[in-house]
This record gives structure tokens, C-alpha cells and sequence, in this order.
């Protein structure tokens, strides 16, 4: 039904009466809040029953009315601990790694620190069986480079796995194996050049099983 059929049916409303009463109320407001002009600061909302509720001219730039202007601040990136495997220190530092990640609720699966170990130990087979000591087979090299780059997919898949890498500091350590690959900044301790790159390995695959067994005994679980 349109406006005039109402109004034909409504005849004892004097509705010529109402209109200009409408026009003399909207030519008293201030020319800043008069329909239609440039220099209006605030909007009625039209919300709420129509009730009038007005609203700053940006508000179509803050989506849900929220004026708090202060922007949630980017959690800082977790960077990878500093710690060179050695043969005196490489028990307490995994058990210290695992305590905290469970303190955190932070504990990666048994699934998934077993695959670690997994990937590691295929290696560690092969090297075990290396006659020389010192520096690795050419196709040893390739492979261990190969599981670091794994290790870094497996660490960008999901949160809990990236946090056990860089607390363990497995990448640092297996990357430093083969020296030549090891960031500036993280330096080999001089000692521990000494050791050759059988050796360095052998002692990573050590502290993997330390990271496993400690993961069991802080009960550690697929869920």
C-alpha cells in the first residue's frame, strides 16, 4: 500500500498541517546539522529504534563502534636458543628443554618426536658404519643437509614443533655439523671443532634419544 491510499483512508489526520510543521522545526536547526549539509560531524545512527544515536562521520572505518585506538601488538618471534651439544652437557640441557615445554604446555606428540628421531637415526646408521672419523662421506654431507631442510618444513607446520626445534636447538646443531653452513652468529665453540663431523653427529643423535627418553618420562603423548 503506498502513502497516498493511507492518506486518502486517514482523513481526519491534517497531515498539510504536519508537513509544515516538519519544514519550520528543520529550517531552526543549525546550518551545520540541517539535512544534507557539507560540514556535518555527526550522523544519526538510525539504529537502535531510530532513536537518533549519533555517531563520528568515520565510523564506517571502525567496524563495531570500538574507539580504542590501541592496535594489538605483533607477539615477538621466538628465536632459536644458543646451545652447542657436547658430550658433558647435551643429558641436562634435554631434560631442561622438555621440563620447560611441558611447564609451557608446549609438548610436541610422542608421534612427532619419534619421527625426529627416525629421520636422525637413518643417518646415524650410516654414519656408525663410516670407518673414518673426521669429516663425513660427500653423500652423508648431502643427507644431513636434507634433514635440516626437512626439520624446517616439519617446524613450519605447526606451532608446538617450531617451538621444540628452536628450544632444542637442533637446527644450530645440525647445521653445524657441517661447518661451513653455520650462521656467523652462532659461531662453533673452538673446542668443538676439534671434534670431526662423525663425531659431532654421533653426539646429536645422543641428545635426540636424551629428548625422546626425557619426553617419556614427563609423560609425553599422542594427544
Amino acid at each position: 500500500m503506498d502513502l497516498s491510499s493511507i492518506r486518502g483512508e486517514m482523513k481526519d489526520i491534517d497531515w498539510k498541517a504536519i508537513d509544515n510543521k516538519k519544514q519550520s522545526a528543520e529550517s531552526n536547526r543549525p546550518k551545520e546539522y540541517q539535512r544534507g549539509g557539507n560540514n556535518m560531524e555527526y550522523k544519526s545512527t538510525g539504529g537502535y529504534g531510530g532513536g537518533g544515536n549519533k555517531r563520528p562521520s568515520n565510523f564506517a572505518g571502525n567496524r563495531g563502534g570500538n574507539f580504542n585506538k590501541s592496535a594489538s601488538v605483533p607477539k615477538a618471534e621466538e628465536k632459536e636458543a644458543v646451545f652447542w651439544i657436547t658430550e658433558e652437557n647435551y643429558l641436562d640441557h634435554a631434560e631442561k628443554v622438555i621440563k620447560d615445554l611441558k611447564a609451557e604446555n608446549a609438548m610436541i606428540t610422542t608421534s612427532q618426536i619419534r619421527n625426529i628421531l627416525a629421520n636422525i637415526s637413518d643417518i646415524f646408521n650410516v654414519v656408525q658404519r663410516t670407518k673414518q672419523s673426521g669429516d663425513l662421506p660427500s653423500e652423508v654431507r648431502s643427507k644431513i643437509r636434507e634433514l635440516t631442510m626437512h626439520c624446517y618444513y616439519a617446524a613450519g607446520r605447526e606451532d608446538k614443533v617450531k617451538k621444540f626445534f628452536l628450544r632444542s636447538s637442533l637446527f644450530m646443531n645440525l647445521k653445524g655439523i657441517l661447518e661451513d653452513s653455520s650462521e656467523a652468529n652462532k659461531e662453533i665453540p673452538e673446542t668443538l671443532r676439534k671434534v670431526g663431523e662423525k663425531e659431532r653427529f654421533l653426539l646429536l643423535h645422543k641428545y635426540m634419544e636424551s629428548l625422546v627418553a626425557f619426553h617419556r618420562f614427563y609423560g609425553g603423548k599422542d594427544s
